[in-house]
């Protein structure tokens, strides 16, 4: 096997151990037993568990950012937008289960807690560049203040899809059409709203 092969092994018994036990319960010696080698060989890949589990999460975390930016470059109206994001965002999801899993998981460790929260934050940035286009005059009053604006909104989106998600972990019967009309009835029916100029006076 060759080095390149070995590594994405190694990278596919980890991601069944952090899947299934978490990064603090998780120990390279069972990475080593479920990948059928020894912990030495980890090392001539990975230098320390954390290390091994930051290339997983960017290995999956460039997959789910590639299919939401891919399908906000492909859909149009703003409508239609949100729909094929909500799509992409819970395709993946329904296809790669245990990779979800260890992207959700926050371990509370310094370095992975950065690397979770980069991949919200990229996440939260393609959102919101959906609703660039159609966002309002009002909310639009510098490029900074928009900026920020369209952010808020979009991490409101995202941390309620992510819920959804976690949730569908235990309801795996409901099929994913269920969840992105759940989405586009709460989240579409707000935005459209907004994007004629109202917005909540209080």
């Amino acid at each position: 096997m060759s080095a390149p092969q070995r590594r994405e092994g190694i990278l596919d018994a980890a991601l069944e151990e952090f899947s299934m036990n978490g990064y603090h319960e998780t120990s390279l010696e069972g990475v080593a037993d479920r990948a059928g080698i020894s912990k030495a060989l980890i090392y001539e890949h990975f230098s320390s568990k954390r290390e091994l589990h930051e290339a997983l999460l960017s290995r999956y975390d460039r997959e789910v950012l590639d299919r939401v930016i891919a399908a906000i470059a492909t859909a149009h109206p703003l409508e239609d937008r949100l729909k094929a994001t909500a799509e992409a965002f819970f395709g993946f999801v329904e296809e790669n289960r245990e990779p979800w899993r260890l992207i959700v998981r926050n371990p509370g460790v310094t370095g992975v807690d950065e690397s979770v929260g980069q991949n919200q934050k990229d996440m939260a940035q393609a959102i919101a560049s959906v609703l660039v286009p159609d966002a309002p005059p009002e909310m639009m009053t510098s490029p900074e203040a928009g900026r920020f604006e369209l952010e808020m909104i979009a991490q409101q989106m995202l941390g309620a899809w992510r819920g959804v998600a976690i949730w569908w972990d235990d309801h795996r019967d409901v099929p994913r059409e269920r969840l992105v009309q759940a989405i586009m009835n709460v989240g579409w029916m707000g935005l459209e709203r907004l994007s004629q100029g109202e917005m909540w006076e209080g």
